[in-house]
C-alpha cells in the first residue's frame, strides 16, 4: 500500500465509523475528486456510505455546467447516489455583502447540509489538503489572526471532516494520474485578484527562496498551535461559563471580576462570547476584540460598540453586554402610540397583561411591596389610562417627591440598563401625564390617600 493510501486510510478510520453515511462534495477538481476515489475505496472494507454533492455556480458559463456533467458521470461510474444544484453566486452576493468566494463558501454549505438531512447523512467531506492549509495559515497571518487562525483548518468541525489534511496537492494529481482519472481545471483559480491565489503562487515560491520546506515548517507550526490553543479553548470555557450569565437573551459579563484574569485569556473570553452569540467568528477581527476590552477597561455607562453580525456591546453599571440587537421588538405590541386599558379588564401589552379593577377603601395592602402592583386615586387618574413606552423628555414625581424628575434622569439613578428602557410599560392619564413607570414607581401626584374614595388597582402578569 502507498504512503497516500495508508495516510489516507488512518485519516478515514479516526474520523468515519462504521453505519456513517458519507455526503462527499466534489467540485471537479484534483482534490475533491481524488477524495472521492479514496473514499469509494476503502468504503466496504470500512463499512460506511457514500453519497456525492456539486453545488454549480453558475460563474463560468458553459465550464460551470461542464463541471457539473463531469461530477455526475463519475459518481454513476462509482454507482453512488448524485445530488446537485444550481445557484447563481454573482446573483446572490450583495445579500452576504461579503467576497464572491465568501458568498460561494456560505451557499456551498448551505447547500450540503440541506442535502445532508435529505437523506439522513451524518458526515460532510471536503477535499482540502495541506496546501490549502499553508495557505490557509499564511491568509490568516497576514490578516493579523491570534492563535486560532493560525491553528489552520481542522481536520473535523462538527460533521465537516476532511481527510486529505496530511496529503499534498501533487500527491493526489499522482494518484490520479496512476488511475487514468481526468480531472477539472477552474480556470479562476489562476486569477490574482484573489488573496488565496496571489500566496499560492507568489508568496509560497517566494518564501521557498529562503527556505525550501517552508510549507512543511508552517505545517508544523499549524499542529503545535492548533493543540495548544485546544487546550486553552477547553479552559475558557470553563470560566466562561463561570463568568457569563445570560439576561433578556443577550450574554452579560461583570466587569470587576472579568478585569481579574490575565489579558489572554480577556482576549478568549471576548471571542467566545462573539462566538456564542453569532454563531462564527467571521469578520470579527483583532480590532474588534481590543475594542471591546476598552469597554472593560475604560467603564463608562453607555458606551457602546457596533461590530460586525449586527452585534451590540455596551456598558453598563458594572456591566458590559453582549447582544444582536438592541432595537425594541415592535411585532410583539410595542408600537408608539398609546393603548388605552380596559378598566375593568384586561389589556395586553408587550408580553404583559394589566389585570384592572376598582376598589373600594380601606385597601388591605399586602406585608411586602410588590413593583407589578399599583394602587391609585382613581378620581385622580380619571377614567381614561393609556400604555405607551418611553418618550424622549417624559417626567414625572415619583412617590416620595414632591418636583418632577425626568424619567430618563430616573432610570439612571436607579440603575435601570440602558437596553431595557424602551421595553418598560409607562401608564398615563388622558392628559398623558406619567401615573406609573410598570415595575419601578408610580406618581407621587396620584397615589391614594385617606380621602379617596374609589382605588384603581392594577396588576401586571408577563406572559
Amino acid at each position: 500500500m502507498s504512503d497516500l493510501l495508508k495516510k489516507t486510510r488512518s485519516a478515514i478510520v479516526e474520523l468515519v465509523s462504521p453505519g456513517d453515511r458519507v455526503l462527499v462534495a466534489v467540485s471537479g477538481g484534483a482534490d475533491s475528486l481524488a477524495l472521492l476515489y479514496l473514499l469509494e475505496q476503502f468504503s466496504k472494507e470500512l463499512g460506511y456510505e457514500l453519497f456525492v454533492a456539486h453545488l454549480n455556480h453558475l460563474a463560468r458559463g458553459k465550464a460551470s455546467d461542464e463541471d457539473a456533467s463531469f461530477v455526475r458521470k463519475e459518481a454513476d461510474k462509482l454507482s453512488l447516489p448524485f445530488f446537485m444544484e444550481e445557484v447563481d453566486v454573482a446573483r446572490e452576493k450583495p445579500n452576504f455583502k461579503t467576497s464572491f468566494q465568501e458568498s460561494a463558501r456560505i451557499l456551498r454549505y448551505r447547500f450540503l447540509e440541506k442535502t445532508l438531512l435529505s437523506f439522513k447523512g451524518n458526515k460532510i467531506a471536503v477535499g482540502h489538503t495541506a496546501d490549502d492549509q499553508v495557505e490557509t495559515v499564511l491568509m490568516n497571518l497576514l490578516r493579523g489572526a491570534g492563535p486560532r487562525g493560525l491553528a489552520g483548518i481542522p481536520e473535523k468541525r462538527g460533521h465537516v471532516i476532511r481527510p486529505l489534511l496530511g496529503c499534498a496537492r501533487i500527491e493526489l494529481e499522482l494518484f490520479l494520474k496512476k488511475r487514468n482519472l481526468s480531472y477539472c481545471t477552474d480556470s479562476s483559480n489562476n486569477e490574482k485578484k484573489y488573496l488565496r491565489n496571489k500566496i499560492r503562487h507568489d508568496l509560497i515560491p517566494f518564501l521557498k527562496t529562503f527556505n525550501s520546506d517552508v510549507s512543511g515548517n508552517l505545517l508544523g507550526l499549524a499542529e503545535i498551535v492548533r493543540e495548544e490553543d485546544d487546550w486553552m479553548s477547553g479552559k475558557t470555557r470553563e470560566l466562561y461559563s463561570q463568568l457569563v450569565t445570560t439576561p433578556n437573551e443577550g450574554l452579560c459579563f461583570n466587569i470587576p471580576e472579568f478585569q481579574k484574569q490575565p489579558l489572554a485569556m480577556k482576549r478568549r473570553l471576548v471571542r467566545e462570547a462573539l462566538y456564542q452569540l453569532k454563531g462564527d467568528l467571521r469578520a470579527i477581527t483583532a480590532l474588534h476584540v481590543r475594542q471591546v476590552l476598552g469597554l472593560f477597561t475604560h467603564a463608562k455607562v453607555g458606551s457602546r460598540l457596533k461590530l460586525p453580525g449586527n452585534v451590540r456591546v455596551s456598558c453598563d453599571y458594572d456591566t458590559v453586554n453582549f447582544s444582536l440587537s438592541e432595537k425594541p421588538d415592535l411585532s410583539h405590541g410595542m408600537e408608539k402610540k398609546t393603548i388605552r386599558l380596559k378598566v375593568p379588564g384586561v389589556t395586553s401589552l408587550a408580553g404583559i397583561q394589566l389585570h384592572a379593577r376598582l376598589m373600594e377603601p380601606p385597601v388591605v395592602f399586602p406585608e411586602s411591596a410588590d413593583e407589578k402592583q399599583a394602587y391609585l386615586d382613581f378620581e385622580k387618574t380619571g377614567e381614561f389610562i393609556g400604555a405607551r413606552f418611553f418618550q424622549p423628555g417624559d417626567l414625572f414625581v415619583p412617590l416620595g417627591m414632591q418636583g418632577h424628575k425626568k424619567l430618563k434622569s430616573y432610570f439612571i439613578d436607579q440603575k435601570v440598563p440602558r437596553e431595557k428602557r424602551p421595553l418598560i410599560p409607562i401608564l398615563t392619564n388622558a392628559e398623558d401625564d406619567i401615573i406609573w413607570v410598570y415595575g419601578e414607581r408610580i406618581s407621587d401626584r396620584f397615589c391614594i390617600s385617606d380621602k379617596t374614595q374609589k382605588v384603581l388597582f392594577i396588576e401586571g402578569k408577563e406572559l
